[in-house]
């Protein structure tokens, strides 16, 4: 065992924990000790050895006993719906990601450190108080709360690129259209759904589906004065990858297109390089597979109206790109313990 590295336990192995589980398995910082989902252990290895969007993943792995073999890695392997019911304490875990979107309180994630963990990072907005940090926003100000979230793959996007222009120009509010692809909760053909929204029982393959988005509550989180201004809308496209942002933000004076895109490009070299990117190329959704940006800004679909009516247009692998925000986010609750 390298005490060196940071010791990862996944509870939940969907699209987010095994995309976090790819990315920590290439990161010589860390090693995945343990996996916990109510699901067979053979497909959760399978699953993560083959995707259907990243491709087959280039390590050796089999299933033996409860443990994952990965190329010389071992990990534990658990199937165990109460928290409260994981014995984990021997595997001296520094760092929970709970990604089975499930367990949004501080409350509901204290059996992961009451069994032997030292902090737990939710991978999804909270429906309490619990310290909400994103990676490039406010990730300097932890201060070692032991149980954290890491807000919404929107939010890490949208967040970013608001401080940048708040900052600067200033926000009076804003609305935000997310294309974003097709999730698991969605059904792939017509047939009975357990959501309130009645339109997530058609067949997500064959139907450009909008619902209510979280983004909002989860961006004014980060800019109060927003509270009450800001409005989102996810529009659910037949794409099994990548979001398309188009926010329209009102600004507190007059701009041009240049003085906008200068500035973006300009605090993005100076600060915010780790997270966000921009481009000038005329590509589509499939470019931006496994970018590891939180966003990458479409810099020639800025336009301004009157000067102060802005649209930004970004790009976001709402998976890959948000899971690599996630482990960012392990290495500084690790650092800071």
């Amino acid at each position: 065992m390298n005490a060196e590295k940071i010791r990862i336990f996944i509870n939940g192995f969907g699209r987010i924990g095994r995309s976090a589980a790819r990315i920590i398995l290439e990161d010589s910082s860390f090693t995945l000790v343990g996996i916990n989902d109510i699901y067979s252990f053979e497909q959760m290895a399978y699953l993560l050895k083959y995707d259907s969007i990243y491709g087959p993943l280039d390590h050796d792995m089999r299933v033996q006993e409860d443990c994952l073999v990965i190329g010389d890695q071992t990990v534990k392997l658990f199937c165990e719906p109460n928290p409260e019911s994981m014995r984990i304490r021997a595997l001296d875990v520094d760092v929970v990601l709970q990604c089975s979107g499930m367990f949004l309180t501080t409350e509901s994630n204290v059996p992961w450190i009451q069994n032997g963990a030292n902090r737990v990072i939710i991978s999804t907005p909270v429906t309490d108080n619990t310290p909400t940090y994103i990676y490039g926003v406010n990730h300097k100000e932890y201060s070692k709360e032991p149980i954290i979230s890491n807000s919404s793959c929107s939010a890490n996007a949208i967040v970013p690129i608001f401080q940048i222009l708040d900052k600067s120009f200033g926000i009076q509010s804003a609305m935000m259209s997310m294309y974003h692809s097709y999730t698991s909760y969605q059904n792939l053909l017509d047939a009975k759904h357990y959501s309130k929204d009645i339109r997530r029982t058609r067949s997500a393959t064959q139907n450009i589906i909008p619902l209510m988005s979280s983004a909002a509550e989860a961006t004014a989180r980060f800019f109060p004065h927003l509270t009450e201004k800001l409005y989102a809308k996810s529009i659910r496209v037949p794409i099994a990858s990548t979001t398309l942002y188009d926010l329209h933000i009102m600004l507190t004076g007059r701009y041009t297109k240049e003085e906008v895109n200068q500035l973006l490009e300009a605090e993005i070299r100076s600060a915010y390089g780790d997270v966000l990117d921009t481009t000038q190329n005329p590509n589509e959704s499939d470019a931006y597979i496994m970018n590891p940006h939180s966003a990458v800004i479409n810099l020639p679909f800025t336009t301004l109206v009157e000067g102060n009516l802005l649209r930004i247009s970004a790009w976001q692998d709402n998976e890959y790109g948000y899971a690599k925000r996630l482990v960012d986010m392990a290495k500084v609750v690790h650092t800071r313990t």
